[in-house]
């Protein structure tokens, strides 16, 4: 398809700067499958159905009220460099903890590709954000009945905790182990910590992969089509529903479901 055609096809829905679009393709005119996108001076497009060869870029220049923004999100939202996130003292091996170890055991976690430590002090496994090899913050699991919250947030970081390297496919989960699990079948977990995705999320994890399975417990089902909903407007997002919590999946188990999971990309 002639670069100059699809471009002008997309001026003629004139998305204004700071707005994106989805919805019917324009060009082969399947459903819901177009998305379109207007930030910083820049408007890209790409239709996810698997005949339309529909995608591209165009420079569209910066506005005087983009300027005005970025210089605003500047001044009130201070980047990771501002606020940046120290390891504290208390995070120590994990193996040097048996309660830590029988963790690790317990959900097969030997061979993540995570970086797990243990807070001595609040007797958690501590699940490390990383962003391009930095800490960034961590996710702490009491490793007590007694402990409250049994999951804790170590510092401010607008990022979710996310492990593996396959930029194709995502899997959204709702806790850290789970997301582990799911680098183990040899896919990108993403954890959110819970059945609601923050708004924070959306971009990161558009950023890391090319596509998206929500793959929450059977009880929150409704929530699941919810967060596909909002993230179908940035990356092909599917609802995946499981038998049972993917945390308990043996390894082989989750092999066998990762292939499952890329077969259904290609139907």
């Amino acid at each position: 398809m002639e670069y100059k055609y699809q471009l002008n096809k997309i001026k003629e829905l004139d998305i204004g700067s700071g707005q994106s679009y989805r919805g019917d393709c324009v060009f082969c005119l399947n459903r819901n499958t177009l998305s379109v996108r207007n930030e910083n001076g820049k408007t890209t497009w790409n239709c996810f159905h698997a005949n339309c060869d529909a995608k591209g870029s165009m420079n569209t220049g910066v506005t005087v009220d983009d300027l005005q923004n970025f210089l605003h999100s500047k001044i009130s939202k201070p980047s990771m460099s501002d606020m940046p996130f120290t390891v504290p003292k208390e995070f120590v091996t994990v193996y040097g903890n048996n309660k830590a170890r029988e963790y690790i055991s317990k959900y097969q976690l030997e061979n993540t590709e995570a970086r797990l430590m243990y807070d001595v002090k609040q007797n958690r496994i501590v699940f490390l954000i990383e962003e391009e090899g930095t800490v960034v913050g961590a996710i702490g699991r009491g490793l007590a009945d007694d402990i409250t919250p049994k999951w804790y947030k170590y510092g401010t970081s607008s990022l979710p905790f996310m492990v593996g390297t396959n930029k194709y496919v995502g899997v959204l989960v709702e806790d850290c182990v789970s997301a582990c699990k799911v680098a183990l079948a040899n896919l990108t977990g993403i954890a959110i910590m819970g059945t609601r995705l923050p708004d924070e999320y959306v971009i990161p994890i558009a950023d890391k992969v090319d596509r998206c399975f929500v793959c929450l417990d059977k009880d929150a089902t409704e929530k699941s089509f919810k967060i596909r909903d909002t993230l179908s407007y940035h990356i092909p997002t599917y609802v995946e529903m499981i038998d049972k919590d993917l945390k308990n999946y043996t390894i082989e188990e989750l092999k066998k479901w990762g292939e499952e999971i890329c077969t259904k990309i290609g139907s």
